[in-house]
């Protein structure tokens, strides 16, 4: 007799299913990996291969093709803001300053919400327009280089304040 055999019920149940689960922990963490490969991949990563132009309403293309060196941004070139311009991305260099003129019936001033990373990005500006009731108006200025929400209800404009570069 081999003593180097196994049974044929032994090998079934001890030592082949071990192998089949370490195989299956395998493939699936292989998958995984696999899925979060292509999602770092995606079209909004920069560490393509190709560099990809990403232009967005009032923006232009932040990198030019076939250079992966990026340019500046393209500056936005609006100062006021109302509840049509909600959704918005809008870029402006440190000292810059804009407006925003909203319904105090649909947007309450009390729920205008800024939220800055970092948190002193924007500064409140006092001198306002005057506008006639119900509307109110709110002004800002960019202090440091950061990204900012502003947002009230439905309504949401994102700030970036960046550097001027020579």
């Amino acid at each position: 007799m081999d003593s180097n055999r196994l049974p044929s019920s032994d090998y079934d149940t001890g030592a082949w299913q071990q192998c089949r689960h370490r195989w299956v922990t395998l493939c699936t963490l292989m998958g995984l990996f696999f899925i979060l490969l292509l999602s770092c991949a995606g079209p909004t990563s920069t560490g393509g291969t190709t560099p990809q132009a990403s232009i967005t309403p009032g923006n232009q293309a932040s990198i030019i093709p076939g250079n992966p060196t990026p340019t500046a941004p393209a500056l936005t070139q609006q100062y006021e803001f109302t509840e049509q311009d909600s959704g918005r991305m809008l870029i402006y260099t440190v000292t810059s300053r804009f407006g925003i003129i909203l319904n105090s019936q649909k947007y309450p001033k009390e729920n205008l919400l800024v939220s800055c990373q970092p948190q002193g990005t924007l500064g409140s500006i006092s001198n306002l327009p005057s506008v006639a009731p119900p509307l109110y108006a709110v002004r800002y200025e960019g202090v440091e280089p950061g990204i900012c929400a502003i947002r009230n209800g439905s309504f949401l404009l994102m700030v970036r304040i960046v550097e001027l570069t020579q």
